[in-house]
């Protein structure tokens, strides 16, 4: 099976990094419960929470493709800023760092 990722900010469709999963497809778009969204200025941050956070559902082409991604959502900085997490049979990058004085996103939704 290949490999499913949840994204809620940057990658999504028309954001500024959207461009790396040109070769994934899109399955749906959903709301993810039991985690909150951030605002963290430039991008957004999902944590674990009560809430729940707007994602777009991808099937990429492979594995190798995570590697990539890794890379760009800092797994690897020391301390990561971002780290990858299975949600169901979902992958999905949470911030990793704290959220110093850095708002909700009410609605979940880094579009809206």
């Amino acid at each position: 099976m290949k490999p499913l990722l949840a994204v809620y900010g940057l990658l999504r469709r028309g954001e500024r990094l959207s461009g790396i999963l040109r070769e994934s497809r899109l399955l749906e778009t959903t709301t993810l419960p039991g985690f909150d969204l951030y605002d963290l200025g430039d991008y957004p941050a999902a944590v674990p929470g009560t809430g729940g956070i707007t994602v777009e559902v991808y099937e990429l082409p492979g594995d190798s493709l995570l590697a990539l991604l890794d890379e760009a959502e800092g797994v690897h900085e020391v301390p990561p800023l971002y780290r990858r997490e299975r949600v169901g049979e979902w992958h999905l990058y949470l911030y990793a760092r704290p959220l110093v004085g850095s708002p909700r996103i009410p609605s979940g939704d880094w579009l809206a």
